[in-house]
Formats: structure tokens, sequence, C-alpha cells
């Protein structure tokens, strides 16, 4: 339970709770190269997506010229490494207030914090840096940038948990629905 006094974190964290869940449930373990390369379809189609809809965006200047962590590039270098289809997803819309910039960038920006873990399951895959897990040493690779986020977070002149909490959720629910492409084409690819 929050209480009054929950960070602007905290109180997204729970809106999101439900939505990260069954991302991560839908995710899996990761436990082999099959595993890791439906991975990165869904979340290449996902990031490739949610990146161009924050690109497009007027970040206000209370955001002190950060920038969330573009991956991109990355992204695609693995998928051609692997010589794996790039799953099109239908083109996000760019958030429409800057609380929902907040919550989409929440979503985007958080995801560093489990990009640790799936690196390390994805270096005992044999994927890393220089091999099919690029995109996940681009993401993991400044830390200090989550935490500057979160402090504009908590000081930002304007913020509405309701729009943040839904853009925070759409994104969720948007890699959620990558993913299920991705098995789509994984089934293609691999059947």
């Amino acid at each position: 339970m929050l209480t009054a006094g929950a960070s602007r974190r905290q109180r997204l964290r729970a809106r999101v709770h439900e939505a990260h869940e069954n991302l991560d449930g839908l995710i899996g373990a990761l436990e082999t190269a099959r595993d890791y390369q439906r991975y990165l379809m869904g979340m290449a189609a996902f990031r490739l997506a949610a990146e161009a809809a924050i690109e497009i965006c007027r970040f206000p200047s209370w955001l002190d010229a950060w920038q969330p962590i573009s991956t991109r590039v990355a992204l695609k270098e693995d998928l051609a490494t692997l010589r794996l289809p790039c799953v099109t997803v239908p083109a996000l819309a760019p958030p429409e207030t800057d609380s929902g910039l907040l919550g989409m960038l929440y979503t985007l920006e958080g995801s560093a914090l489990g990009a640790r873990l799936i690196a390390k399951r994805a270096k005992a895959l044999g994927y890393d840096e220089v091999f099919g897990a690029t995109h996940l040493a681009v993401q993991t690779a400044a830390p200090e940038n989550w935490r500057v986020f979160l402090d504009l977070l908590e000081a930002a002149p304007v913020f509405d948990l309701d729009e943040a909490g839904a853009a925070a959720s759409r994104l969720f629910r948007n890699a959620y629905d990558a993913m299920i492409l991705a098995d789509h084409a994984g089934d293609k690819v691999h059947g």
C-alpha cells in the first residue's frame, strides 16, 4: 500500500505493476537461444515504434536537455547479426501531454533495470555486446541516465498521475502486443 507521501516513481510503479507482470510473464525466463531471439524480435518491434514516437516530441525545457537512451540502431544491428526479421507494429502516437511523456519515458528508461538481468541471461546463451545483444550493452551502459530521469520526474512542475500512468501502461501493453507478433514471426522463422 502506498502512503500519501509516496514518490511519483512509486505511484507510477504501482499503476503499471499488473501490465509489467503480464509482460514479464510473456517474455519468460529466456532459457534457450530461441527464447532470446523471440525476445529480441518483440523488443525490437516495440522499441523501434516507441522510440520513434518519443523522438518527434517536443521535450519541455525543465527536462534540462536530458534525453532517453536510444537502442534503435543497436536493435537493428542485433536483428541483422542473428538474421532475424524486423517485426513491424503499428506506429505509436506520441504523448499529448508532458505527464504522458513522463509516463512513456518512465517505461522506456526503467526497462534498463530489467535489461541488466536479461544481459546476463543472454550472455549465458552466447549473446553479448558484439554478438546479438548490442542493444542490451547500450541500454545498460549509462545507469546514471535513469537516476537523472527519476530526479527530473520528481521535480517536474507538471505531473498528472492519471495521464502518466495511462501512457506508461499503454507502452507496456504495446510491448506485450509486440511480443505476441514476434511469436507469430518466430513461428515462420523457426517452424
